[in-house]
């Protein structure tokens, strides 16, 4: 026997999740155990026709149970008495879920599929759409109804977009809108008002780790449901951080917690002491016990589970960019104007003496003041934190002072700023842990070696001289002069590389000018970016040439202080900490690599890490990147990366970025060794489904592409080099797309008209593919079902076939690209022959191409086949 069971006193989402479970797994039956929930109980009244259920009491415990699927809970203590033994017997378990970081307990399951997501039948009805399986009208109308009140009507802080998503996807399925309404419980009953009002008035506040956390308790001798609705709205109504309600119902004690606070995970204290949950939202249940037990219980799990405050050293900017307090008004103008900042620190004798703002700097200006220093305009009203306070206390502090940007200050030293910017970004970080100094501080000691002999030894002579001359050009501009990025990566890896990047602390296009005197080349400027391409034509080789930001100081100092803190926050700025070193150039310090920010040993050990939090919030198709790099050097992207790429992605940064950069970006990666590996990653971030709203990753869609791409080591490789794989991703990734999906797909990524008809051609040739190809078959056969076709639009045909008629199709596609009609055309057909422009003309010369194809007719013979044909 195989069943579908879901936790005791089933509510929607576990009935929904079930259900949905039996669609996709038709030979197994659904168990309910316990008494359904108040709303379920109504609507099984009415509507249990349409469901095939079984009772836990019909099941005999003695029951052979090959297979168990468990959705809508991981614990077995919630399970019936029944189904848990039975549990222990089964052969195989599948748990689907939606309470994230909870582990089955004495379960051994063979798949666990828990996301952090709204409901559970929200993962379930996902593969159902997938796998394009049709439903009933009153089956959406449950599902619709499971997502509906698991979410709070899409209010609840776990809800995330792919619950609104597969929602929309059953309202057009046929969901029932005015059924979701009568079932999903909007008014309190009389009892649960009571409920709520006595624990109104019984709550109790006490503070853990500086989060305000609320208690309410209430007794009553029956049982009343819907606590958990109750709590939501005494945590609406009271607008407290955490709100949770302990209530005795007779012998049973009910916990139910509520909150907002991204520092407190209540479903993980739930699953502590028996329940379950989400992070914002959990419950749990106990028998004869005392409550003032259960409170003590409660508390002591919400201690365990705190997460660590979001600080202000999580989210300010650091190094900082600021000015002297000589400087003209004028000159921090321009400053700001190049940065975009709308405010800046002022620093004098290595202290922080106030900040002068855009709105006064404009004003100055005004008045012609341009020379005066810019202390005479700047604000002394100084507000500054601390590195660890928290971000909800710099929030209050914003509003108070009414400011704009907060300085913060350790021991007497300007560390970092944080802006409104900054405060509103952070809310986009889910969840906040605590991060390895070089992440958050970025206080790393310079670390430096001479790697002199290493370019030597690695290089070829032109490209080291070269560099030589490159550093000796600097000296003589007085511009300290760096090699960075990804040639200075691959150098350390002995990985070839001649994109050769220059930072220059000075003028970028100045010292490209410069290079005219000493060689042949040709220099590019891009004024408005300051700087410069640099066309060395003796080497055919290309150097891009950008000018380091000298005009910020993080703090006023010596020159060799200026000209480190320079370079840094140069190499700052980059994407990765592995493309985050610079070698000087300079003479004096030859090869001397610059390591800020423990690059080189996030490099020795293959580790992809961002250098600060909001990376991939300020350059999303740093999510591409991280990606590409992890795969072509087989690294690994950190853990806190990953994170922070994840809520980048969840938090629809993908979707603001223009198409053509995604494009680019993905082009890149296509371009790999292994793009399917690649893919595969990107599938498992949920990348694909941003970048292509209705493109769902499956198994099936993977293996196409694996197909596809394996047909490369099969067609010739002058033909395959030739293949624009963009475009063979697209055939697959778009097949199942609307019209008005695909337009929206062709505007955003700028896809070809001509592509995209071949698509709509060729989605429909594909299906008969696996069973029309064979051995035996004339290439005049495939030319009148497939017929002449873009490079692209034969790998996807290929992606349909297994290896042995891929090999057949390879030899067409060679066939088809060598054959063409030389005598015969459509000129000679209507001069000579007296034939009409139309079909018949269309008809013969395609009867003679098939016939060259299968080789009965060759280029001396055209016109006598055409004879016999007119002749028929």
């Amino acid at each position: 026997m195989k069943i579908i069971v879901s936790h005791k006193d089933p509510d929607f989402d576990s009935f929904a999740s079930s259900i949905a479970a039996k669609r996709l797994y038709p030979d197994f039956e659904v168990v309910l155990s316990g008494t359904p929930n108040k709303n379920l109980k109504e609507f099984l009244e009415i509507h249990s026709e349409f469901f095939s259920y079984l009772l836990e009491s019909q099941i005999d415990e003695s029951e052979t149970i090959d297979e168990i699927i468990i959705v809508d809970t991981s614990s077995k203590e919630r399970l019936g008495d029944k189904i848990g033994k039975l549990v222990e017997k089964a052969k195989k378990i599948t748990v689907f879920d939606h309470h994230p970081e909870t582990k089955l307990k004495s379960i051994k399951a063979h798949d666990f599929i828990v996301k952090e997501i709204g409901a559970t039948t929200t993962i379930l009805v996902k593969e159902v759409m997938e796998k394009h399986l049709k439903i009933k009208n009153i089956e959406a109308t449950l599902f619709a109804i499971g997502i509906y009140e698991d979410t709070g009507n899409f209010i609840y802080s776990s809800t995330t977009p792919e619950d609104l998503k597969i929602a929309a996807w059953l309202l057009e399925n046929g969901a029932n809108l005015t059924l979701i309404n009568d079932f999903v419980s909007l008014e309190l009953t009389h009892e649960q008002q009571e409920l709520l009002s006595e624990l109104l008035n019984n709550l109790k506040a006490f503070s853990l780790n500086e989060i305000s956390i609320y208690l309410a308790v209430a007794e009553r001798e029956k049982y009343i449901g819907g606590v958990g609705f109750i709590t939501s709205k005494l945590l609406e109504l009271t607008g407290y951080d955490a709100v949770f309600s302990v209530v005795r119902m007779g012998r049973r004690v009910y916990v139910v917690g509520r909150g907002t606070s991204d520092e407190l995970d209540i479903g993980k204290a739930m699953e502590e002491i028996g329940g379950g949950g989400h992070r914002k939202a959990g419950s749990a249940a106990f028998k004869d016990i005392e409550i003032n037990d259960v409170i003590e219980k409660l508390i002591n799990s919400l201690r365990r589970n705190l997460i660590p405050v979001l600080r202000a050293r999580d989210i300010m900017s650091s190094p900082v960019r600021t000015v002297l307090s000589n400087m003209t008004v004028e000159e921090v103008n321009k400053i700001m104007d190049v940065t975009g900042h709308n405010g800046l620190p002022v620093i004098e004798g290595n202290r922080l003496v106030g900040i002068v703002v855009k709105r006064d700097v404009v004003k100055a200006l005004k008045h012609n003041l341009n020379n005066a220093p810019v202390k005479s305009i700047m604000s002394t009203n100084l507000v500054v934190v601390s590195p660890d306070i928290p971000v909800s206390e710099i929030r209050k502090l914003m509003v108070e002072k009414g400011v704009g940007r907060v300085p913060v200050i350790e021991n007497g030293i300007l560390i970092g700023i944080i802006t409104k910017t900054d405060i509103i970004r952070s809310l986009h970080n889910v969840e906040v842990k605590e991060l390895p100094a070089k992440i958050t501080t970025h206080e790393e000691k310079l670390k430096s070696y001479d790697i002199t002999s290493k370019m030597k030894n690695q290089l070829s002579k032109d490209i080291f001289n070269l560099l030589r001359l490159l550093g000796n050009v600097g000296d003589e501009l007085k511009m300290p002069v760096y090699l960075v990025g990804g040639f200075v990566r691959d150098l350390l890896l002995d990985v070839e590389n001649y994109d050769i990047d220059i930072v220059v602390e000075g003028n970028a296009i100045d010292y490209a000018h410069k290079l005219e005197e000493y060689f042949n080349v040709r220099v590019i400027e891009h004024e408005k970016f300051g700087t410069a391409i640099v066309i060395f034509k003796d080497y055919d080789l290309r150097v891009d040439v950008a000018t380091a930001r000298i005009e910020y100081y993080e703090a006023p100092a010596e020159l060799p202080k200026v000209e480190l803190s320079t370079i840094k926050k140069d190499l700052y700025r980059r994407d990765f900490s592995i493309n985050a070193m610079a070698v000087k150039l300079n003479p004096s310090e030859f090869g001397k690599l610059l390591d800020f920010f423990g690059c080189r040993e996030d490099l020795e050990n293959g580790i992809i890490r961002v250098l600060y939090n909001l990376s991939f919030v300020e350059d999303p198709t740093r999510i591409l990147r991280a990606v590409r790099f992890e795969q072509r050097y087989n690294f690994r992207i950190e853990e806190r990366t990953q994170e922070l790429l994840k809520n980048a992605v969840e938090n629809g940064y993908i979707e603001k970025v223009t198409g053509q950069r995604l494009r680019e970006e993905f082009e890149k990666l296509l371009d790999e060794p292994d793009p399917l590996k690649a893919i595969r990653r990107l599938a498992e971030f949920n990348v694909i489904i941003h970048m292509f709203p209705k493109t769902y990753y499956t198994k099936t869609m993977d293996e196409k592409l694996e197909r596809m791409f394996n047909f490369s080591s099969i067609v010739d490789r002058e033909i395959s080099e030739n293949l624009n794989k963009f475009y063979a991703v697209m055939y697959i990734f778009l097949e199942y797309y609307t019209d008005r999906d695909l337009m929206e797909v062709k505007e955003r990524y700028g896809l070809s008209g001509r592509y995209i008809k071949e698509m709509k051609e060729l989605w429909k040739v594909a299906q008969i593919i696996p069973e029309f190809f064979g051995k035996g078959m004339k290439f005049s056969d495939i030319y009148k079902v497939v017929g002449k076709r873009s490079l692209e639009g034969y790998y996807y045909l290929a992606s349909y076939m297994k290896e042995e008629q891929q090999k057949i199709f390879n030899e067409y596609i060679r066939k088809v690209g060598k054959t063409s009609l030389i005598q015969v055309n459509g000129k000679l057909l209507i001069d000579k022959y007296g034939f009409k422009p139309g079909e018949d003309i269309k008809r013969i010369l395609e009867e003679i191409y098939c016939a060259k194809l299968d080789g009965v007719v060759n280029d001396q013979n055209e016109e006598e086949y055409l004879k016999m044909i007119i002749n028929k």
